[in-house]
């Protein structure tokens, strides 16, 4: 059998909101005398029902949940929803819901700004690397080409000395 746990409240009753209905019932002792876990029983002969076993394993202690033995009063139950929810009302819940909704949108963008902004830092460093090489090069090629117009002179005044040398012969 699958079953699957229910977290319960540490009073005397507790509520559970079960497949969109909401039910209130006994908290139930085990043989043990502990409180006794509620679980949802997934079998095929009792599909969805509530049934209380140890929550220890220990004593063997197991007993369904009859809806026909719980006395529900709707003033209780108000008043468990209430304290609950610190005394909001359910409208001021959806407001409060709403600006934290709203403040995890603003979040995500900003996130999504960072993200970005990152992205684009680490193309400017790529160009401060690549601004860095092609200034050094210019500076290799300003050397080269300085050296070779200083071979140009070198070469202008031998020759113009050889002419002249032929010249005077």
């Amino acid at each position: 059998m699958q079953t699957s746990s229910i977290m319960m409240e540490a009073t005397s009753s507790s509520t559970a909101n079960i497949n969109g209905g909401i039910i209130k019932f006994k908290n139930r002792r085990c043989h043990c005398g502990v409180k006794a876990a509620v679980k949802i029983s997934d079998s095929h002969n009792n599909p969805r029902k509530l049934y209380f076993v140890c929550e220890r394993g220990k004593c063997k202690f197991y007993s369904f949940w009859e809806p026909d033995n719980e006395k529900f009063n709707r003033a209780e139950y108000s008043e468990t929803i209430m304290e609950r929810n610190d005394g909001r009302d359910n409208a001021t819940l959806q407001q409060e819901m709403a600006v934290v909704n709203g403040r995890l949108q603003t979040l995500e963008m900003l996130w999504e700004r960072v993200q970005h902004l990152e992205t684009l830092h680490a193309r400017m460093v790529n160009l401060e690397t690549n601004i860095t090489n092609i200034h050094g090069r210019m500076h290799q090629l300003e050397y080269m080409q300085g050296g070779s117009k200083l071979m140009l002179a070198v070469n202008l005044v031998f020759f113009g000395v050889m002419m002249a040398m032929v010249l005077l012969k």
